[in-house]
């Protein structure tokens, strides 16, 4: 069972090319455009934040075909289970709780007694205790997960040099940028550059497809 320690790689020249999932188009156009951006980076790897998606649906996207094609190797990327174990155990306790509370309330005659109101005040409580724990899964420990994984996997290459190409999660994209800057990572980010050299990667939100579909 892996352990979330999180170092900066020594003795590597490291480059993390950073792209939005969300905004990726599924067209011919853009698969020209990564086609063109592979030879131009000099690619080592990608890696793909899969977001608890099925690993097999993701062999079968537009984006694993395309990799394979250009034999770019990949490796998928998420938080490990065992590591949401203990917080998605609370959050399910205390959802079963809510959802106790909530019929407790709604059975009642008068809801404006004392007893009423603070039932409705616990519930509130308990659903704020929810949303903080879902967001500290969320926005705390699943990009330094992701981050770990990357950086494990540049220790396991033999180079010096490394150039990766990450696809990331919306919901996460800036939380991974920032982490792998604390970590003296170069980042070269294309959900905020408008360009890519000639080329096109990112779009408007409108008409978006997403790769993983």
């Amino acid at each position: 069972m892996e352990v979330l320690e999180i170092k900066p790689v020594k003795n590597k020249d490291i480059m993390v090319n950073l792209i939005n999932l969300s905004n990726m188009k599924s067209d011919s156009k853009t698969i020209r455009d990564l086609i063109e951006f592979f030879k131009y980076a000099d690619i080592d790897f990608a890696t793909i934040d899969v977001e608890n998606d099925n690993i097999k649906n993701f062999t079968q996207s537009s984006l694993s075909r395309l990799l394979n094609h250009e034999k770019i190797p990949y490796f998928t990327v998420d938080i490990p289970e065992y590591a949401m174990g203990y917080i998605v155990e609370e959050i399910l306790e205390k959802e079963d709780q809510v959802n106790k509370l909530i019929e407790e309330y709604v059975s009642m005659k008068d809801k404006d007694t004392f007893k009423g109101q603070n039932l409705k005040s616990w519930i509130s409580v308990l659903k704020d205790e929810i949303e903080e724990k879902k967001n500290i899964l969320q926005m705390k420990l699943r990009p330094q997960w992701i981050v770990k994984k990357i950086l494990d996997i540049i220790k396991s290459k033999n180079k010096k040099e490394i150039n990766v190409i990450h696809f990331a999660q919306d919901t996460i994209f800036i939380e991974t940028m920032n982490l792998l800057k604390d970590l003296n990572v170069k980042i070269k980010n294309y959900e905020q550059e408008k360009e890519m050299l000639a080329f096109s990667i990112i779009i408007n939100k409108e008409g978006v497809q997403q790769w993983k579909c």
